[in-house]
């Protein structure tokens, strides 16, 4: 007759509670972490979602040193991940950014510059018309005396363009030609749909080369409307005199 033994139920409990001490608690900052690491992907579309990987490092960083100092929690490992996934990204980010940036502020000022010097030039109808929208605009091929005649509201327009104190300068100034010289590129603002660009010129006499008005040129590049909403045009925003030189006032 064969005789079977049994674990004794002492030793059973012995053994799950060796497991229970075994068994670690996986922290939550490290999951959020990783979880925030993974959407992290969405900061390269805009500057606002930069706060995702920012999150996701803090959260990283707190929970990988309380599970360090911790004998019941574990997910270093995803603490890292997180980590690691919100910093390229983030890089990504704030790279591409700063790129954008760059050529939105160079694009804007050429075109602050193309529409100083249509003012320098005394080619004001021109000028108003870059003030408009696209959609407001002549074709170049259009008489603008002619369309400035017939239309009273881009009349009426056009003469409040012309009352800015930078122009009623250029209309009182007897001389010979001007030209513009950039001076510096000043802070940027932009939202979702626009960007605006302001720029410091000084304007110079040709002849004796001397500078007679510092301008600030305000460029604005926003989005179109309708089916057009997804098409950004350059739209000439304002100038005003920022400094008065010496040659100005004799």
């Amino acid at each position: 007759m064969t005789e079977t033994t049994e674990p004794s139920t002492e030793s059973r409990f012995s053994a799950e509670n060796e497991d229970l001490l075994e068994y670690r608690e996986l922290s939550r900052l490290a999951i959020a972490a990783m979880v925030l690491g993974v959407l992290s992907v969405l900061s390269i579309f805009t500057p606002v979602l930069w706060i995702l990987p920012v999150l996701a490092i803090i959260l990283g960083l707190v929970s990988y040193f309380q599970i360090a100092k911790s004998e019941v929690l574990t997910g270093k490992g995803m603490a890292l991940t997180g980590i690691g996934l919100a910093a390229i990204w983030l890089g990504i980010g704030v790279t591409q950014g700063v790129v954008r940036d760059r050529i939105m502020r160079e694009n804007s000022r050429v075109m602050a510059q193309a529409w100083l010097d249509l003012m320098l030039e005394g080619k004001i109808l021109e000028s108003h018309q870059l003030t408009l929208s696209p959609k407001g605009r002549q074709p170049a091929s259009a008489s603008l005396e002619g369309h400035y005649q017939n239309d009273q509201l881009q009349k009426e327009s056009l003469e409040g363009f012309k009352s800015q104190e930078f122009l009623e300068r250029l209309q009182d100034r007897t001389g010979g030609p001007l030209e513009s010289k950039f001076v510096a590129d000043e802070p940027t603002t932009h939202d979702e749909s626009v960007y605006y660009g302001r720029h410091l010129f000084d304007v110079i006499d040709k002849d004796s080369g001397e500078r007679l008005w510092q301008v600030q040129v305000m460029m604005k590049r926003q989005a179109g409307f309708g089916e057009e909403q997804n098409v950004f045009h350059w739209v000439a925003g304002s100038i005003s005199v920022t400094e008065v030189y010496p040659a100005a006032r004799k």
